[in-house]
């Protein structure tokens, strides 16, 4: 979803900021999602986001995210791709 310039429209979402914003922003379409695994399975849980359609997924430092302890979000996050 390109805007009339030919740039992607992106969003980062992360908790501690008004995820009603967040999701405002996600409805009115998005390219890229860059988040954190909390609120990416907030708002998944939401509806606001929909993992199925996703065609590249980045997870970036998942070694430092596994011994922080995210492995149940993320494999969450997996098994709704």
């Amino acid at each position: 979803m390109r805007n009339y310039r030919g740039e992607y429209k992106s969003q980062c979402i992360y908790g501690g900021v008004d995820i009603y914003g967040q999701k405002d922003n996600l409805a009115n379409g998005c390219d890229v999602v860059v988040g954190t695994p909390g609120r990416i399975m907030d708002l998944a849980n939401r509806k606001a986001l929909d993992l199925s359609k996703i065609k590249i997924f980045i997870l970036d430092e998942a070694d430092r995210m596994l011994d922080l302890g995210f492995q149940e979000d993320i494999e969450k996050i997996f098994n709704k791709i």
